[in-house]
């Protein structure tokens, strides 16, 4: 049984007025345990209002989204139990940031759930030492910190509920070359070591190709393509035909393709790019 699941969703905005806008238009799709998804799109496909619906936030004109098997709109008790177990960290998450100090901002959370002051305690140093920040932080005013660390620090206050669903809207908009590497690292050991199901839009199809374990392709609030990063990534004219691009990498070996060095199609990060190299080399020297 999939995790997290939204059946034929149909949402529109500004709904009885001549700028009446179909957001969503019968998306149906399955999360599983323990996947890392990207959602990609152009502005406006409908990505981060697809996000919105998947803890509750948004609730669908039609259609319905089940965590664990449950409709989460069917009680209050489902709604609450699925923004438990789904946390959405939005772009720029640290403008989610309200508390006087890091040590309550990250508590906050799990204060709502009514766990004891030492459980969340232990939540709160966990947390905050995955996000790779030290205690140091904890008495510190959130508003002092530079943007990097206050996304972390919001990312830590999501961390602390535990959610077996980890949704995240543009998480590395903004942030420098280190900053953004860090925190695709973060996903990856947080899905490693938990195991959540982690769901993530970005623009950038370089980070995807790096962090994904699928992706979705969303267009007119239609799901257009939906596959492994290969299977996607692979459709290169399709792609650019919904306004988006295939990696950097991808884009010069295809250059070097017609230049007569064919060295594959599947390079899409830069791990990929030294093993399709050293195997076109090595192929040419037992030639």
């Amino acid at each position: 049984m999939s995790v997290l699941s939204v059946h034929n969703l149909i949402y529109g905005y500004s709904k009885g007025t001549p700028f009446e806008t179909g957001a969503l238009n019968g998306v149906s799709l399955d999360f599983e345990q323990g996947e890392i998804v990207a959602v990609i799109g152009h502005t406006g496909s409908g990505k981060s209002t697809l996000l919105q619906h998947l803890n509750g936030l948004l609730k669908a004109d039609s259609g319905e989204v089940l965590f664990e098997g449950k409709d989460i709109h069917s009680s209050k008790e489902a709604l609450r139990n699925c923004r438990f177990n789904v946390g959405l960290c939005f772009q720029y998450p640290e403008q989610q940031l309200f508390e006087s100090t890091v040590y309550a901002d990250i508590a906050f959370g799990p204060k709502n759930m009514g766990l004891s002051d030492d459980e969340i305690k232990n939540r709160v140093y966990e947390s905050i030492s995955f996000v790779g920040l030290t205690e140091d932080y904890l008495e510190k005013s959130p508003f002092d910190l530079s943007g990097g660390e206050k996304r972390r620090v919001a990312i830590a206050g999501i961390l602390s509920m535990k959610p077996k669903v980890l949704i995240l809207d543009e998480p590395t908009a903004g942030l420098d070359p280190v900053g953004k590497n860090n925190l695709l690292q973060l996903i990856k050991d947080y899905n490693k070591k938990t195991g959540s199901t982690i769901i993530f839009v970005s623009h950038n199809m370089d980070d995807v190709a790096v962090v994904a374990d699928r992706v979705i392709v969303m267009n007119k609030g239609k799901v257009e393509l939906s596959g492994s990063i290969e299977e996607v990534y692979s459709q290169g004219e399709k792609l650019a035909s919904l306004g988006l691009d295939v990696p950097e990498i991808t884009t010069v070996f295809l250059s070097l393709k017609k230049a007569g060095f064919d060295l594959g199609d599947t390079a899409f990060t830069v791990s990929g790019a030294v093993k399709a190299i050293t195997e076109y080399l090595k192929g040419e020297n037992d030639g």
